[in-house]
């Protein structure tokens, strides 16, 4: 879903700073110092800033007790190279965040996705202005009087403007029954979604209702009008993806963007695997309170379901812009980055947000799950930030560690405003 900055913050005492070493970008530019990086960070987490340039700086510590906001992943990307830093606690009691912690990353799912979706697109098997329902094959989009004014394409898709339902995803509880992909596109009947105070256990609701916990993924507006945030759309972009390849989802992601991109600590794979566990962050609540059970568990892949670190997510930003500024056409064509980046309703591109002129356009996109925050912005010329939080308050403070980075790095756009 979209970033709600009055739903996001931080708890706990700052860990052990970790460290990563400066990955060089693929366009040869030189990483700076490691000891620099470390001024400049010490700078940042001493100086986080308020909206207002008036405001003075507050410290990273203060912010992530006052916000209950547990740990905090950092990865900041200076002339294309990346550097990352964790703090605080990946648990209370636990391990200390490090650069290798995996966070969900919500919806910075979906430029991911929207990459594989573009790669299929170039590679000819998708068609990006077609009607879906042609290529869908297992689970077909209800067909209404919207449907027949306008038709939902890939592209529509992939920029919010397809007139599908289902804003958001609440995930599902540890231990409860996980819906198919069907199921979720079919979603709970009406008569259980209007059932206004009820609130029955997992296996309840399970005997009642179905396994989804959602609204049906339909069309209620003529596509191609208005934008209109969906996670909805998402998810039909999942079941398209899947019929064309005949590929399980994470296997595709992880070979046609993942690997490609170098993201190395990340997956679709929902519920994570065990093995994954231990490096993996656990999610709190605003209070403070963990998520009960864990991290909630999201068959919606496409559109809230990557586990990853600040660090892969930086990459794959830092591959996008490489295309779309002709500096690699190794997962997509320039042509195909420019479709993908140019912006539309909602200044959303075919995935990111897209703002800026040249050569000062930036590419950007958040994501909220269930005790899980995240930031990803990406200027054109290779400056960025990544930040990931596991506390459903991280938006305020990703925002204002975001800010701190922009003065720091003198961006030409987020820094705190004169007045």
């Amino acid at each position: 879903m979209i970033l709600n900055v009055g739903r996001i913050a931080l708890l706990a005492i700052i860990g052990s700073i970790a460290t990563l070493q400066a990955l060089r970008a693929q366009d040869g530019a030189p990483p700076g110092s490691n000891g620099d990086f470390e001024q400049r960070m010490q700078r940042i987490v001493n100086g986080l800033r308020a909206d207002t340039a008036a405001a003075p700086p507050m410290k990273l510590a203060d912010r992530m007790n006052e916000l209950h906001v547990p740990g905090v992943s950092i990865a900041v990307v200076h002339g294309g190279v990346v550097e990352a830093r964790g703090f605080g606690v990946a648990t209370i009691g636990g391990p200390p965040v490090t650069p290798e912690t995996l966070f969900q990353a919500a919806s910075i799912s979906k430029p991911v996705t929207a990459v594989a979706a573009l790669a299929l697109v170039q590679a000819a098997k998708l068609d990006l202005d077609g009607d879906v329902n042609l290529s869908l094959k297992t689970w077909k989009l209800p067909v209404n009087s919207f449907t027949d004014q306008s038709k939902v394409t890939l592209r529509r898709l992939l920029n919010h403007s397809a007139g599908i339902t289902v804003p958001y995803f609440p995930g599902y509880p540890a231990g409860a029954p996980i819906p198919s992909l069907g199921d979720v596109l079919n979603g709970a009947s009406l008569l259980c979604r209007d059932l206004t105070g009820f609130q029955p256990s997992a296996h309840d609701w399970f005997a009642l209702c179905g396994s989804a916990n959602t609204a049906p993924v339909v069309v209620d507006h003529e596509p191609g009008t208005r934008f209109e945030y969906s996670s909805g759309g998402y998810t039909v972009v999942q079941q398209l993806l899947i019929d064309v390849t005949g590929i399980p989802f994470p296997k595709l992601l992880e070979e046609v963007v993942l690997k490609p991109f170098g993201m190395t600590h990340s997956s679709f794979l929902q519920p994570l695997p065990k093995n994954y566990a231990p490096m993996a962050a656990t999610a709190y609540r605003a209070t403070g309170e963990p998520v009960p059970g864990g991290p909630h568990i999201y068959p919606e892949l496409a559109a809230a379901g990557l586990w990853t670190t600040p660090t892969d997510v930086a990459h794959f930003a830092l591959g996008v812009v490489r295309a779309w500024t002709g500096r690699d056409a190794s997962v997509l064509s320039q042509a195909t980055a420019l479709q993908m980046l140019t912006p539309g309703l909602g200044n959303y591109g075919l995935g990111p947000i897209v703002l800026g002129v040249a050569p000062h356009r930036r590419i950007l996109h958040a994501g909220v799950n269930d005790g899980f925050v995240s930031v990803m912005t990406m200027f054109e010329n290779g400056d960025g930030a990544v930040i990931m939080t596991n506390g459903d308050q991280g938006g305020e403070l990703a925002n204002e560690i975001m800010r701190g980075i922009a003065t720091e790095y003198d961006w030409p756009d987020g820094q705190p405003k004169a007045h």
